[in-house]
């Protein structure tokens, strides 16, 4: 028989035992409390035996009992009315406290522990989704009663954050009164929560990391973790949009839920339709632009609660709002991202705080991501190119011609073996090489054909090769039948090509016509081969180009050198090096390895032969003597990435002479917009001296900041700047998936509520009893000597009465 709290505190104190609240002696599946009831046997079980009826005993026990009264009142006949009930009352308790000693009575302790309820929290990407007014969610305490009129929109997993511990966390303090709640993430697998101590600050902390949503095997597996514990039922706070398997749906748990029958709880976050959302994905563009040429700014545009339409993009000057360029997109209406290209041509030099924005639309609850922003340096100066060959082949005289006509470059000739009379006659022939370091200061590219180097001084082979290492500046090579690389062994020139001179072939007789293929690097990494505006068009264009009918076979290349085109044959996964970039100190070197890109005038004039070398030309001329040369590049090979995704870091040292050469890895501190910052090495690659690179990993949705933080580079190098955005994949479906999560309710007899009802959740779900987590514990109380005195008392109570009033 369970007893009253009142008397429950009495025995406790008295008989000493465990406090209620004492949870020290307690297992860790259950918070424990205790119970205690009053445990007896039948006083004449050992005598009688269970063949006669307990009620004809008690039967007989009161007749006993009702003369022994008589008796007494018979023999106290002469006392008073109040002396004779004394005597009877003192003569019953005796018989009565014998015959309750004879049923051996005891109290049972036992300490019990309440049922465990987890509440499961979805972390995947979905949950980033801003589509939850926050005023909606009222009190954690009470059902919402209404809210602010103008509309506070968070994200799904700030809004489960919020009723999970608003009012300082007073639904989960209701909840923890009934039941030991157990807090848990999930995406891809299960984590707990801390303890019943930090659980509320680690829900805090919670970020939309995950890949996917995998509702289903995250319930299954947190049942297997704790079978064999009782446990009331379990709350999935989730938008129940999973990963495209449908095996990763809530209703997946339904069949070991019901197995138990353990109820699902579903709390749906989000909205049941698809939220509007227009995105600004992806923002690229040149670092330098020059004044009067067109300049190119691609970016990606993402759509979702959208049917297919269009939306304007605006390219703009931060400085002062002007619009700079402007265009109508098509959206698919399918969430895909797509590609869009607008082109600005820049009228005055300086630099350009170029702000790219998406026009929001009707009901976007987040214009946030529709704008991102770039530095562009425009140079109004004019490119300085010195071309230098032996005779006037075709790759020379078409250069020529084009370069001349060129308004953004100004350009100096040097034919060797040309007469005296030559740069007379030509208004851009120069008679000698330069031999003086000035002569290079008003350089900004030098072109060197097939020359040999031979009729070039020393001197002057030395001041290219401080033009190209410490000036910064630019040089391009075009291989030749004759002179170059053939003649360059062991001179100062062979030191700037990417490979070694004995590393080189000259073809033993002319090849069938190949067309030069574009490597990973060449086609996404560079914008010298950039021939139309999109990489299909531009693919085209590149295909269609004239072939070429003769190369330099390169067997091997220097480290740090980039391959951009290749000659390859069918089958091949890696072909022979065609152009070649190759960065020497703190200037570039690009080689050729063919002098036949004149070839790609027929039948389209300059149309590509023009854009390609002057894109080249400007590529080589970004670091120019005289201004301020990083020694170090840092990059990124995106700046935007979804969650999951690998980031790859590079370090290229530009000049060799900031960091010493033993030198193996750089360290790099990666920093996110809430403060919270981790450190990531960049290591040597292979034998190269001067790449360093890193992949990075894990990273949550938001913005970052990557700088390096290694004491031993001198110069200041900005940080990069990239953005990480919810997986794809977790964004195929972005409503709530409403219907699933309604099916598991039923079928295991819970309920499904939407996260505004989440007040109602503690009137839910189901009223269970405590659940005992130790034996019980014995306490006898028919051996306690207070027991045998209160016996001894009511005796000798009854002499002493029975002589003071003369009766024996």
């Amino acid at each position: 028989m369970g007893l009253p709290p009142w008397l429950m505190d009495f025995f406790a104190w008295y008989l000493g035992l465990a406090d209620p609240a004492d949870s020290s002696s307690a297992g860790a599946a259950m918070a424990p409390g205790v119970e205690m009831r009053l445990t007896a046997r039948s006083p004449w079980g050992w005598l009688l035996g269970d063949r006669v009826p307990a009620l004809l005993v008690w039967l007989a026990v009161g007749v006993a009992l009702f003369f022994v009264a008589r008796t007494i009142g018979r023999q106290s006949a002469e006392l008073t009315t109040g002396r004779r009930s004394i005597l009877v009352g003192l003569r019953l308790a005796s018989l009565l406290l014998i015959l309750g000693l004879l049923t051996l009575p005891a109290i049972a302790v036992r300490k019990v522990g309440l049922p465990i309820l987890p509440i499961l929290i979805d972390t995947s990407g979905s949950m980033s989704i801003v589509d939850v007014d926050s005023n909606s969610l009222g009190s954690a305490a009470s059902p919402v009663a209404g809210g602010s009129t103008k509309p506070i929109v968070i994200s799904r997993l700030a809004a489960a954050q919020k009723a999970l511990t608003s009012d300082d966390g007073q639904l989960l303090r209701r909840l923890g009164e009934s039941f030991d709640i157990r807090l848990y993430e999930f995406s891809e697998e299960v984590k707990r929560l801390g303890t019943r101590d930090d659980q509320r600050r680690k829900v805090e902390q919670l970020q939309p990391e995950g890949l996917v949503s995998r509702m289903g095997p995250a319930v299954v597996g947190l049942l297997e973790g704790l079978r064999g514990s009782p446990v009331a039922g379990v709350i999935v706070l989730t938008d129940g949009v999973p990963n495209p398997a449908s095996g990763d749906q809530l209703s997946f748990a339904i069949g070991p839920l019901a197995a138990r029958g353990i109820p699902l709880f579903p709390i749906s976050v989000g909205s049941t339709r698809e939220p509007v959302d227009v995105e600004l994905a992806e923002f690229l563009t040149d670092d330098v632009a020059f004044q009067g040429d067109p300049m190119l700014v691609s970016a990606r545009i993402r759509t979702s609660g959208l049917p297919s339409g269009t939306v304007k993009i605006e390219l703009k000057d931060s400085s002062n709002g002007t619009v700079l360029a402007t265009q109508e997109v098509l959206t698919s209406g399918s969430g895909k991202p797509v590609p869009v290209e607008l082109s600005w041509t820049p009228e005055k030099p300086g630099d350009y705080q170029l702000v790219l924005e998406v026009e929001g639309v009707a009901d976007e609850s987040n214009l946030d991501n529709n704008r991102q922003s770039r530095l562009v340096k425009v140079r109004g100066d004019k490119l300085r190119v010195l071309l230098v060959e032996s005779v006037p082949r075709y790759e020379f005289r078409f250069l020529k011609q084009f370069l001349e006509r060129d308004q953004s470059i100004e350009l100096q000739t040097l034919l060797q073996e040309a007469d005296l009379d030559y740069a007379k006659e030509d208004r851009t022939a120069i008679r000698n090489f330069p031999i003086r370091k000035e002569d290079f200061d008003a350089i900004d590219v030098v072109i060197l054909g097939d020359v040999d180097p031979s009729l070039l001084s020393p001197s002057s082979l030395e001041l290219l090769d401080d033009f190209v290492r410490n000036q910064g500046g630019g040089l391009i090579s075009i291989a030749g039948e004759m002179n170059n690389p053939w003649k360059w062994g062991g001179t100062s020139l062979e030191r700037l090509l990417p490979f070694r001179v004995a590393d080189a072939s000259r073809p033993a007789k002319a090849d069938e016509p190949f067309q030069p293929a574009l490597t990973v690097e060449g086609s996404r990494g560079s914008k010298l081969f950039r021939f139309a505006p999109m990489p299909a068009e531009n693919q085209v264009v590149w295909n269609d180009l004239a072939p070429w009918l003769w190369a330099v076979r390169i067997d091997a290349l220097k480290p740090g050198a980039m391959v951009f085109a290749e000659r390859r044959e069918a089958g091949q996964r890696m072909g022979e090096p065609l152009i070649i970039l190759q960065r020497v100190g703190n200037g570039k070197v690009l080689y050729q390895a063919s002098d036949e890109t004149w070839r790609w005038r027929f039948r389209i004039g300059d149309s590509v032969f023009g854009k390609y070398w002057v894109q080249a030309i400007r590529f080589m001329s970004r670091n120019r003597g005289g201004e301020n040369l990083e020694p170090v590049r840092f990059t990124a090979d995106r700046s935007q990435y979804e969650v999951g995704e690998a980031i790859h870091l590079q370090l290229d040292v530009l000049d060799e002479r900031v960091l010493p050469a033993e030198t193996k890895t750089i360290k790099v501190e990666v920093e996110a917009a809430s403060g919270k910052r981790q450190a990531v090495e960049l290591r040597r690659v292979g034998q190269a001296e001067l790449n360093f690179q890193a992949e990075l990993t894990g990273l949550g949705e938001g913005a970052y900041s990557i700088r390096l933080a290694d004491p031993q580079l001198l110069a200041s190098v900005k940080p990069i700047q990239l953005v990480v955005t919810a997986a794809q994949r977790e964004l195929l479906a972005k409503s709530v998936n409403a219907a699933d999560m309604e099916l598991a309710a039923r079928a295991t007899r819970g309920a499904y509520l939407p996260i505004e009802k989440l007040a109602e959740l503690p009137e839910r779900l189901p009223k269970v009893r405590a659940m005992p987590v130790e034996a019980d514990r014995i306490v006898r109380l028919w051996n306690r000597w207070e027991v045998l005195v209160l016996l001894v008392g009511l005796v000798c109570l009854e002499w002493c009465l029975l002589r003071a009033w003369r009766l024996i």
